[in-house]
């Protein structure tokens, strides 16, 4: 059982989400009634009502998660309210459909070819002009010191200076409008621009060649 799965029966008691962060950082995304948002790494779905009141009721969200029991948790507690969750592993996984927005809250660093997955989701799942999001609310040295205690039982890359992974996004031609870090948070935010964001996935690998 991989640790996502042991842990999602306690999840939400022992991981608590500031609720004034989280408007914050997904006040980023610019949401407008009936946007379609993939929201990858959702976890126990801590994301799906925020986001939920930013698009309207009536329009679909699409979940996605590596774990079954993380899902599980989540699919009790958002039955019936339009949440297509889907067990998948992204980096591994294609994923159908385009979205207005995607966004990746707090599962960045489990990426073992970063660059490469961003730049598939951002070609294959985003809409012309749509924005993906990756967002932490906390601050890369807090998260990493966490990563690194948990290394034996999930992988974890450290989170690098938020300039230097936008170095690594516009270096494969992905374009990146937005990018800040404090000790309370961390965001880049990419857009799909048009036909520039069809990245080969070969050049993104060759980073970490």
């Amino acid at each position: 059982m991989n640790f996502f799965d042991e842990m999602a029966g306690v999840w939400d008691r022992t991981s608590r989400p500031d609720a004034a962060k989280i408007a914050s950082l997904l006040s980023l995304l610019r949401l407008s009634q009936g946007e379609t948002v993939l929201d990858v790494g959702t976890g126990t779905g801590v994301m799906i009502p925020y986001i939920r009141e930013r698009v309207g009721s009536y329009v679909p969200i699409v979940a996605v998660d590596s774990s079954a029991k993380m899902l599980h948790e989540a699919s009790l507690r958002y039955a019936g309210e339009g949440v297509h969750f889907i067990q998948a592993d992204v980096e591994r996984d294609r994923l159908a459909g385009r979205f207005d927005a995607i966004l990746l809250y707090s599962v960045f660093p489990h990426f073992r070819y970063p660059v490469d997955t961003i730049a598939r989701l951002v070609t294959d799942n985003l809409r012309c002009g749509g924005r993906l999001l990756i967002a932490h609310a906390q601050g890369r040295r807090h998260l990493n010191q966490i990563h690194e205690r948990l290394v034996s039982q999930v992988f974890s890359r450290k989170l690098l200076p938020v300039a230097e992974q936008v170095e690594q996004f516009t270096r494969v031609g992905l374009t990146v409008t937005s990018f800040d870090e404090t000790d309370e948070s961390y965001h880049i935010l990419l857009q799909r621009v048009g036909v520039g964001d069809e990245l080969s996935v070969s050049v993104a690998e060759a980073i970490y060649e």
